[in-house]
């Protein structure tokens, strides 16, 4: 029988301080009890309320088990489509553990088997904690911001949209990148339709790269700005075209621009076309004497295991880190987004501004980047190392993608 808490006081000998205190724990003492006697009854009813509870407990016991997977599966070094996805929803990773935990009160019974339950779930939040954090202000920002008082550099916006080729939207879509008015304009998923509405913007560029295609990997480069020794090529599969091209300034400061858009990762599929792609831009920026942007819909998260390696080899800096998560796709689920459009550079630019534009109907949202390029690298911006197992293991990964034989991902998705 649990003891209760009974004092006498009397006002003769106690201080009004002392009674406080009692008084104090006496409420604390029957506010707990009321809520463990409310937290009995919720499991009570879960336990024995027959099918509905039994449901709700499958439900919870469903939930944990599907969290569990989707944390461990992105971590096996397995190259497939149903692994790899595992790594896009880390913030919905995130809340659902979050609900699962507070709702345990609720169901658990504290048991043994329970409490390992309820540690697996806090730890699987603390993954996605651990992935995310770096693109939140409470990280150490990767890329600096510019600072007018003391870098002199040649700013530029550069604007990257996916517009979704089966998009009807497309005045719309039209109109808003022409109020956004960049300096440069990467469009991906351009198919001939797509040339033909956008044609009264890209007319405007004096320098346009068109690849129109009916798959979805059409692409655009239209540039306000010279491009020289331009190479259209599809680097490791067919019919999923690249463009890489030195850009001049206004100033005539010189820097490489690779505009890419590889396969994205299905559940029935591997993904060695897309990882071999992006290790092959990786390390091709790596070997570049000039600054890089990379940019592009790279169907791959900012905290993926492939765009961290990425990061690594290229030795070029995310803007994100620092600042937001700055999710692009699905634009048309507010609680299903995950970053999947990217901009990388080389530590001579500096960030001015980065923003969404609207989706004008497609899946994707258009991203802007305001990029001030800069005589030399700042000091205070540190890419991360490669070490030779990235080295190695990206080599692996192109050779293998060199070796397939097969149409690219989603060719007919938008027809």
């Amino acid at each position: 029988m649990t003891p209760v808490l009974t004092m006498d006081i009397c006002p003769d000998t106690a201080a009004d301080g002392a009674a406080n205190r009692v008084g104090t724990l006496r409420r604390q003492y029957r506010y707990r009890q009321a809520w463990q006697r409310q937290a009995s009854r919720a499991r009570y009813r879960v336990c024995t309320g027959g099918d509905e509870a039994t449901m709700a407990l499958a439900i919870y016991l469903l939930l944990a088990a599907v969290l569990l997977a989707g944390t461990l599966l992105p971590v096996l070094p397995v190259a497939h489509g149903l692994v790899r996805v595992g790594d896009f929803p880390r913030q919905q990773y995130l809340a659902l553990a979050l609900v699962l935990l507070a709702a345990a009160p609720f169901v658990a019974d504290w048991t043994a088997i329970w409490l390992g339950v309820l540690a697996v779930l806090a730890a699987t939040a603390f993954v996605q904690i651990a992935l995310i954090a770096e693109f939140t202000p409470l990280a150490r920002k990767q890329s600096s911001g510019f600072d007018p008082r003391q870098d002199d550099g040649d700013a530029f916006r550069l604007v990257a949209a996916n517009v979704k080729m089966s998009n009807r939207q497309r005045e719309a879509m039209r109109a808003e990148l022409a109020r956004a008015d960049p300096d440069i304009l990467v469009l991906m998923e351009v198919d001939d339709g797509w040339a033909e509405t956008l044609s009264s913007l890209t007319g405007r560029y004096p320098h346009v790269v068109s690849r129109p295609q009916n798959n979805s990997y059409g692409m655009i480069v239209a540039s306000k700005l010279e491009l020289a020794d331009i190479v259209v090529d599809c680097l490791l599969t067919a019919d999923v075209p690249s463009v890489v091209t030195t850009v001049r300034t206004k100033a005539g400061r010189l820097f490489r621009l690779y505009a890419i858009h590889p396969e994205p990762p299905v559940p029935h599929r591997g993904t060695t076309g897309r990882d071999g792609e992006t290790a092959l831009v990786a390390l091709r920026a790596r070997k570049e004497t000039r600054p890089v942007v990379v940019t592009g819909d790279l169907n791959d998260v900012a905290w993926s295991k492939t765009t961290r390696r990425f990061r690594r080899l290229s030795r070029l800096l995310d803007p994100r880190i620092g600042r937001s998560v700055f999710s692009t796709f699905d634009a048309r689920i507010p609680l299903l987004r995950w970053p999947l459009d990217h901009l990388f550079h080389s530590a001579e630019f500096r960030l001015a501004g980065m923003r969404r534009l609207a989706p004008c109907g497609s899946d994707h949202f258009p991203v802007a980047f305001d990029l001030v390029l800069c005589s030399e690298p700042d000091a205070d911006s540190h890419p991360q190392p490669a070490d030779g197992d990235d080295v190695a293991h990206a080599r692996e990964l192109v050779e293998s993608a060199r070796k397939r034989d097969e149409k690219p991902i989603g060719g007919d998705w938008e027809t």
